[in-house]
């Protein structure tokens, strides 16, 4: 089933939610949505070829990272930038050099994305 048009909605939720959170200066907030805002927009590219990680959550993260290389290999240095900035923000939060860095690796991931599968997220 291609449920890519649920993930690409979330997507974009998850990205205004990023953006939300970095301007009230909640930094492990904007760490965490920027992350999950990718992670959905990798997930509606997976859909529209029958692949969904999130079916199975134990294995969901390694199984997503290891599609993203072999597929889409130019957003997998923006995914490290962004499973380091949420695991650095989740504990104090208050960085937010990191949390700038985290905001821009998620823009230029979902246009890297967006551009690759023909999607707009942004």
């Amino acid at each position: 089933m291609d449920d890519s048009a649920f993930h690409i909605r979330l997507a974009r939720e998850k990205r205004e939610g990023t953006l939300r959170e970095f301007s009230a200066r909640a930094y492990s907030n904007t760490a965490d949505l920027a992350l999950k805002a990718v992670e959905q927009a990798i997930e509606a590219v997976a859909a529209k070829h029958d692949i969904h990680f999130h079916t199975r959550p134990r294995t969901a993260h390694a199984e997503r990272r290891n599609w993203v290389k072999e597929n889409l290999p130019q957003v997998f240095d923006h995914l490290r930038i962004l499973w380091d900035a949420y695991g650095r923000l989740g504990y104090g939060g208050t960085d937010g050099t990191r949390a700038k860095k985290a905001l821009d690796a998620m823009e230029d991931a979902l246009n890297e994305i967006g551009k690759s599968a023909g999607i707009k997220f942004i």
